[in-house]
């Protein structure tokens, strides 16, 4: 008796072709562009609204998954509303104050060390500056997909969050590369340009939740969406 045969399943041909990561991060900038003119206003406000948390240090962590939780919807081309920044406070003070210190205690610590690597007077121990000045890069990628990831997830524990970002990091190195230079170049942009200089966070935030979710979409851990992810026909 012969085992049966498994027919492999049949490619959708509507659906789009598989990505790699690195075409992800390319795909991000014109998105990112797109939806962050279409949101200028409500970026603009969102971003003084940020700096201020920023100023106040406490609540930095409320403001900043607020503003996640916006950006994330209009990564999805939905309606949004600037006001809904705050609207969640109260359940985002605490696992959100707690990645925010999780976040920039492991980037001081990471840079101290490296420091203190490179000005040791033997050569060979100045070396380690370079293994540990790479952890700070990728940690400082945790520290973009991090507030993103989070707010994909049922429960947004710190272990859970930081656990799933550090895999996404190392998963995607060289789009992640790609991914943090068009992050710094924009951002540069607008920082030389006063008046736009309060868009960063909301531009660093749109563009986190851009990458993200187009490279959970292209692991399959979230369906294509039918308005964000539709096929636009090239011109002729």
């Amino acid at each position: 008796m012969q085992p049966p045969t498994i027919t492999p399943p049949t490619p959708d041909p509507k659906a789009p072709p598989p990505r790699s990561s690195i075409s992800v991060a390319f795909e991000t900038l014109p998105r990112t562009l797109r939806h962050g003119y279409d949101n200028i206003v409500p970026l603009a406000i969102m971003g003084m609204i940020w700096w201020l948390g920023a100023v106040l240090i406490l609540p930095l962590g409320v403001v900043t998954a607020g503003l996640h939780r916006v950006t994330q919807r209009m990564s999805e081309e939905r309606v949004v509303d600037w006001r809904d920044m705050l609207k969640g406070w109260r359940g985002d003070l605490g696992w959100a104050s707690r990645l925010v210190v999780a976040l920039v205690s492991g980037f001081f610590a990471l840079s101290y060390v490296t420091l203190f690597y490179g000005i040791q007077p033997n050569g060979i121990v100045r070396y380690l500056s370079l293994t540990f000045l790479l952890f700070t890069f990728l940690w400082v990628g945790v520290m973009l997909v991090s507030f993103a990831m989070a707010l994909r997830q049922e429960i947004p524990t710190l272990r859970r969050t930081l656990r799933n970002s550090i895999i996404m990091v190392f998963a995607n190195g060289p789009s992640l590369v790609i991914s943090l230079g068009f992050v710094i170049v924009t951002s540069i942009v607008l920082f030389v340009l006063p008046p736009l200089a309060i868009l960063i966070p909301s531009w660093i935030a749109l563009w986190s939740e851009e990458y993200v979710r187009l490279l959970l979409v292209r692991a399959g851990y979230l369906p294509p969406d039918e308005i964000a992810d539709r096929v636009t026909p090239r011109r002729s």
